[in-house]
């Protein structure tokens, strides 16, 4: 932990030092940047880092590629980016919870918290905690709850896997109400969702839930966070419901090797900000339901340190270590 936030502080002295925002076509150190995206081509994390590698593009003079690197659940490609030279060739487009969850569960080829550094985060992927129709009493999220103490071990819900973003949030707002439920894991959020809007799931909470909800055929619950979406203001964040400390936004962030040179990751901070506010960029991401969310570089890796170490404890209570 002290390692990395002695790199963090160095950079950020190198961001003082840049002192203005990033200039398009600035130099860069190499022609052709490889940006791993560590999933397969066509989902909502490939997307941003495409947004991001075609906004840097326009910024340095340098061409910045994305590799798709699937397999691990993003374990395999950050390994090969925490691997590779620390010369500016190599970025890593990087879900949170490739670095403060999945080392938890499985071994990993990297240290999370020394091998990559985060330069800033990019976005944020809201969830949603939404219920089937099929069952009327769970209207809202007090009524949830009422409903799931008064049939106890009755209710189950369904996450894409073990594990998961979605199955650990669940179950960490289970505990913390004392509700008894069966957790069910799928392959993948359709097969989830098609449980959930037959009536055979009874709740979930993914990225997913939001689209089905616009539509009307799920019931919105609650969203994990402190925060409620402009789109859905009658829809409470579960801090304020009394359950802060559930967490289930995923958030995308830019990495790199350890040891790649302060300046350079301190001018694709600021060019990462500067691309952020641009209306355009915002639009795009407004367009793959992704929220643009900019956090500067000691942020992002403070926060990763934070959540890291509040998975160590919640997994092992969970008993998933």
């Amino acid at each position: 932990m002290k390692k990395l936030l002695g790199v963090v502080s160095g950079i950020l002295a190198s961001v003082v030092m840049v002192g203005s925002p990033a200039l398009a076509q600035e130099e860069y150190p190499v022609d052709t940047v490889t940006v791993i995206v560590p999933y397969a081509a066509g989902g909502a994390a490939d997307l941003v880092g495409r947004i991001v590698a075609e906004e840097l593009s326009k910024r340095f003079a340098a061409n910045f590629i994305v590799e798709n690197v699937g397999g691990g659940g993003g374990t395999i490609g950050a390994e090969r980016a925490a691997r590779a030279a620390p010369d500016g060739a190599t970025l890593l487009l990087a879900g949170n919870a490739i670095i403060t969850t999945s080392p938890h569960l499985s071994e990993v080829g990297f240290d999370p918290l020394n091998d990559l550094v985060a330069i800033a985060n990019v976005s944020e992927a809201p969830r949603m905690l939404a219920a089937t129709k099929e069952i009327a009493e769970l209207s809202n999220f007090e009524s949830f709850v009422a409903y799931a103490k008064d049939h106890p071990g009755e209710l189950n819900y369904g996450s894409v896997g073990v594990g998961s973003t979605g199955h650990i949030a669940i179950a960490d707002l289970l505990a913390s109400a004392g509700i008894e439920a069966t957790h069910i894991p799928y392959s993948g959020a359709s097969e989830v969702v098609q449980a959930v809007l037959s009536g055979d799931v009874h709740f979930m909470l993914e990225a997913s839930t939001i689209g089905q909800v616009r539509q009307g055929t799920m019931t919105p619950l609650a969203l994990p966070g402190a925060e409620r979406m402009a789109e859905f203001p009658d829809v409470p964040g579960l801090a304020e419901l009394g359950y802060p400390d559930v967490r289930g936004t995923g958030r995308q962030m830019l990495m790199a090797p350890a040891g790649t040179p302060p300046d350079l990751l301190a001018r694709v901070e600021l060019a990462l900000n500067a691309a952020i506010q641009d209306p355009e960029v915002q639009d795009k991401f407004a367009r793959i339901d992704i929220t643009p969310k900019f956090m500067t570089m000691l942020e992002t890796n403070e926060a990763l340190q934070q959540e890291y170490h509040h998975y160590d404890g919640l997994l092992a209570e969970m008993g998933l270590k």
